[in-house]
Formats: structure tokens, C-alpha cells, sequence
């Protein structure tokens, strides 16, 4: 996965020399950038193999364990914390991995943004500020929407099971109320990150372009896609605390 990952950081750079290199009817940089995204593909395809036999692993482990320890747990609520267990196995499997990959783009993104232009990292930095502040006034909402969803799933095979039209209509009457509000809070999120991203890769383009002298075509195009992954890595942040919230609420509940 790391080794995936670096790769992936030289792409935009080995991209802009392969551009540059093309105009010019030169090809070693084109041979480069092939080799670079095979490479790549084959790191992540083995990656992909080895995980699934150790996460299933481990996700049979935990339930297994759970139903030991809490054999007088209604069956309902047993039903909805082994499933909801899966959130513990997709954050190791995916979520993780893809924190990973946004710390390491995070890094090598912005020393590739200052070797070419100072001006344009401080640029980029400086989107730090917005984005914290996305997350600081949407967190508290978005835990306390993933709690009520969590504690209506636990009843969900009780009330289904018990056949009253009148509490099953009930039931999905709120689950409604609580999935919209929740999707609200989403489309809030994603909004208010991407207008915050295209901002600032406007400002950061503008002043790359303004400040830099002898600027080939290779070399926008290697500085835009730098920016472009920086900016989008530094919006796994608010992602994160929302699966860190998730997973807080899962572990509390399996832990009962």
C-alpha cells in the first residue's frame, strides 16, 4: 500500500515531463509513466488478495465473541450489532487504507507543491483554516444523527417480527425522518467542502501561474494535479470524524 501510494505521488510529476517530452517527440517519460501505473496496479491488487482473508477473519472473531458475552441480549438487538459490526471490518479494510493513502498524499502533495512554487503551498495551507471550521460546527450533528440511526436499527427486527401495522408504520415513519435529516447534514458536508476546494484551487492556479517564470505546459498540468489531490486528501478530514463517530458508536454498543 505504501509502495502504491509513492508511486502515485510521482504520477502528476513523471505526467508533465511526459507531456513536455511528447511535444518534443521524445518518449522515455511516456515508458515511465506506463511503468509507474503497472507497478501500481499490481501493489494494490495484491493489497486487495491478502486483506479480505484477514479482515473476514477478524470480523467472524468479533461477532463470535459478542454473542458469547451477551447470550441474554434480545435477538434483535443481537441481529443489528453483528451487522453493524461490519462497520468495524469495512474502516479496517477501506477507511483506514484510504487515511493512509490521504496522510502520505498530504505530505508528498505540498513538498511537491513547494519545490515548484512556495507562494502556491502557503496557498493550499491556508485551506486548512475553512475546512476545520466545516467540521467543527457539523460534528456534534452528524454523532447525534448516527446514534438515533443506530438505536432505531437494534429495533428494527423486533417490530417487524411483532406484526403491528400500527408500530411498523411508525417505525419506518421515523427511520424516514432520521435518514433525511441525516442525508441533509450530508449534502450540507459535501457542499460546503467543495465549494471551499474549488476556491481555493482557483487562488492556488492563479497565483501559480502569476508567479512562476518560463512556465512549460507539463508543468501546469503537474501543479494543478498536485493541488487538485492535495485539496482533495485534506477533505478526508471531515470524512474521517464522521466514520470516527460511527465507529465510536459501534464499538460502545458491541462492547455492552
Amino acid at each position: 500500500m505504501f509502495l502504491a501510494q509513492l508511486l502515485f505521488l510521482l504520477e502528476p510529476y513523471v505526467l508533465g515531463k511526459m507531456i513536455d517530452g511528447l511535444l518534443i517527440k521524445e518518449y522515455f517519460w511516456m515508458i515511465c509513466f506506463i511503468g509507474i501505473a503497472v507497478f501500481e496496479n499490481i501493489f494494490i491488487y495484491k493489497r486487495m488478495v491478502f486483506d479480505t482473508k484477514i479482515y473476514t477473519k477478524i470480523y467472524n472473531d468479533i461477532v463470535l465473541k459478542y454473542l458469547v458475552r451477551n447470550k441474554d441480549v434480545d435477538a434483535s438487538t443481537k441481529i443489528a450489532r453483528a451487522d453493524m459490526s461490519n462497520n468495524i471490518i469495512n474502516f479496517l479494510e477501506n477507511d483506514m487504507h484510504y487515511y493512509i493513502y490521504a496522510a502520505i498524499s498530504i505530505i508528498g502533495t505540498l513538498l511537491f507543491i513547494f519545490i515548484g512554487n512556495p507562494l502556491t503551498g502557503f496557498v493550499v495551507i491556508s485551506s486548512i483554516v475553512p475546512i476545520a471550521m466545516i467540521v467543527y460546527f457539523l460534528y456534534k450533528k452528524i454523532e447525534q444523527s448516527t446514534i438515533v440511526r443506530h438505536s432505531q436499527y437494534e429495533q428494527q427486527a423486533s417490530i417487524l417480527t411483532e406484526g403491528d401495522d400500527s408500530k411498523i408504520d411508525t417505525f419506518f415513519k421515523r427511520r424516514r425522518k432520521v435518514l433525511i435529516y441525516g442525508s441533509t447534514l450530508q449534502g450540507k458536508n459535501w457542499t460546503s467542502l467543495h465549494i471551499t476546494k474549488m476556491i481555493f484551487l482557483v487562488l492556488a492556479i492563479v497565483v501559480f501561474t502569476h508567479t512562476s517564470i518560463n512556465l512549460s505546459q507539463g508543468q501546469a498540468v503537474s501543479m494543478y494535479a498536485y493541488i487538485n489531490q492535495f485539496l482533495i486528501s485534506l477533505m478526508s478530514i471531515p470524512i474521517g470524524v464522521e466514520t470516527f463517530t460511527r465507529m465510536k458508536d459501534v464499538i460502545k454498543r458491541i462492547k455492552e
